[in-house]
């Protein structure tokens, strides 16, 4: 049954292969590097650990506008060129969609948060968000990371009470920053910042994301979006769970971790919120955004509220798509040391 199924999703996926080889388009007239592998086509190149001499080379050669083959012969539009990116990016960004590929891997990892959706879909999310992250509640996470800082001072300065030592702190800026996202985007903590406190399994789980996922690019971008059309939700966990590759468990056992936290951090909010009590271990003031959003959630009119599906999809979104790198916040972590 199981090679029956393998089989199926080969023949379908061979398909859509041949269709973009013999498919004439306009990307056929712009000069561009030949293909290096008829599988990565110049993907390998691009995005290898040495890809910046290939960039320089192709950008001197070709200039602004480059065509570059990905896998199996499919073409790609590579820009340089300020204009058309400000125009993609920001000018009419309403007409540059992200790929079919983006939406249904967005959708699987996070749920049908602000990433995963488009139109006016998109933009009823955003019409109840872009409020949240005003000036006036960005202000309040500031004690929270000045608590999140003096915890770390607190740590490091007995590390060196006993004289200079290595310290790694790739690794503390790692949990203080995952640890400030948590207090200002969740309303949770998950690290004490102490040297011997256990990790929490959802920030082992954070940690881990993006390599696991991005081990599986390939597969995300050209396999993924024929997969998930594939039956329902269930058979399709179901045919994973069957699956024998580690990869592909891995994600799933994260993903599995992230959604019971971030489910349980909701019904707690939501409970409390029905009781007029507040939720243990947070704050009297329940200043983060999840708090601010669910409260702005129900007092929204019907026609503008979000299901509570979405709502938790935008948790995800908050602590897997913000910014959380180490060295991104070691200017905030500076700016709060005393």
């Amino acid at each position: 049954m199981l090679i029956l199924i393998v089989q199926c999703l080969l023949s379908i996926a061979l398909v859509g292969v041949l269709t973009k080889l013999f498919t004439k388009t306009d990307l056929d007239n712009i000069p561009g590097p030949k293909s290096e592998s008829l599988v990565k086509g110049n993907f390998g190149q691009l995005f290898s650990v040495s890809a910046w001499n290939f960039n320089a080379k192709i950008a001197a050669q070709y200039g602004r506008i480059i065509k570059i083959y990905g896998a199996f012969g499919s073409q790609h539009l590579y820009l340089f060129d300020p204009k058309a990116m400000h125009h993609i990016i920001v000018k009419d960004q309403t007409l540059y969609e992200e790929t079919e590929a983006f939406f249904a891997a967005n959708n699987l990892l996070f749920g049908c948060g602000l990433t995963s959706t488009q139109g006016d879909h998109h933009k009823k999310q955003r019409k109840l968000l872009n409020p949240v992250f005003s000036t006036v509640h960005m202000r309040h996470m500031i004690p929270m990371f000045k608590d999140v800082t003096k915890k770390l001072e607190k740590t490091i300065g007995s590390k060196l009470a006993d004289g200079p030592q290595e310290i790694d702190i790739l690794h503390w800026m790692s949990r203080a920053a995952l640890e400030m996202i948590g207090q200002s985007g969740l309303g949770c903590s998950f690290d004490s910042l102490e040297e011997s406190a256990t990790p929490h399994p959802f920030v082992v789980a954070v940690k881990a994301f993006g390599p696991a996922t991005s081990k599986l690019l390939f597969q995300r971008e050209y396999i993924l979006p024929t997969v998930v059309k594939i039956g329902s939700p269930q058979f399709r966990r179901w045919l994973l769970d069957l699956l024998p590759f580690r990869s592909l468990r891995t994600i799933r056992d994260m993903i599995d971790i992230l959604d019971r936290t971030t489910t349980e951090i909701y019904e707690t909010k939501k409970q409390a919120m029905k009781e007029g009590v507040t939720p243990p271990k947070q704050s009297s003031e329940a200043k983060d955004l999840i708090s601010i959003l669910m409260k702005a959630n129900i007092e929204a009119p019907e026609e503008d509220r979000l299901p509570d599906k979405e709502v938790l999809a935008q948790m995800s979104c908050l602590f897997l798509r913000l910014p959380i790198q180490p060295l991104t916040h070691c200017h905030v972590l500076f700016t709060f040391w005393p």
